[in-house]
């Protein structure tokens, strides 16, 4: 073999620096998805949750042009069966508190297909700890709706936690009147200061 042939030969593969090129870009991409892709999921979380409060608004309507009342007091669902608390929690779950969720009263109406058709993205239900957050201490990531009253008049709402949103305690705190809500002391009606709620829709 020839000195010109061992040129080629040589020419034909990637140099050192070459290679340390090709590393360092792989480097920066896996940086960057490091850093935005966490933030990606988050606002996505927070768009299925603005969508899902939305067609929980809508259900709700319906439910009331049924029944007369938007899963309310005497209900049967939510805390203690009159409507308002965690969205999701049943009585296998509550243990006994909640005899039925509230979706489920819109699933026995024909409303929503399943129970768990409207489920926060984290899957969580209350405030149980971990990623779903702590009852004072970190905001949870789970539905809750309020059937209440406004300055005397009668109002329903539906809530979520919107993560990286700023908190708006005093705000949402004050959505309903002082013990305007049975089983509801002034303190449990607290949903921004006690759950990070941030983010609701009037439904009525």
């Amino acid at each position: 073999m020839g000195i010109f042939d061992r040129q080629r030969e040589n020419k034909s593969g990637f140099t050192i620096i070459e290679l340390l090129v090709v590393i360092g870009v792989i480097g920066i991409l896996i940086g960057l998805v490091a850093v935005y892709y966490p933030n990606y999921q988050m606002r996505t979380r927070n768009s299925e949750r603005k969508s899902d409060l939305s067609q929980l608004a809508t259900a709700l309507n319906g439910y009331a042009l049924q029944k007369n009342n938007h899963v309310g007091p005497g209900s049967g669902c939510g805390f203690l069966g009159d409507g308002s608390g965690w969205l999701n929690l049943n009585n296998d779950n509550s243990g006994g508190w909640y005899p039925k969720s509230i979706p489920k009263c819109l699933q026995e109406a024909g409303l929503l297909k399943t129970e768990d058709d409207i489920l926060d993205p984290t899957g969580c239900r209350s405030d149980t700890g971990g990623i779903c957050g702590t009852y004072l201490t970190t905001p949870t990531t789970a539905y809750m709706k309020a059937s209440c009253t406004k300055n005397g008049q009668p109002i329903v709402y539906v809530m979520a936690h919107l993560e990286g949103e700023p908190r708006k305690d005093a705000e949402v705190d004050a959505l309903c009147d002082t013990n305007s809500i049975a089983w509801f002391n002034p303190t449990s009606q607290k949903w921004g200061t006690n759950y990070g709620m941030n983010y609701w829709v009037v439904v009525k």
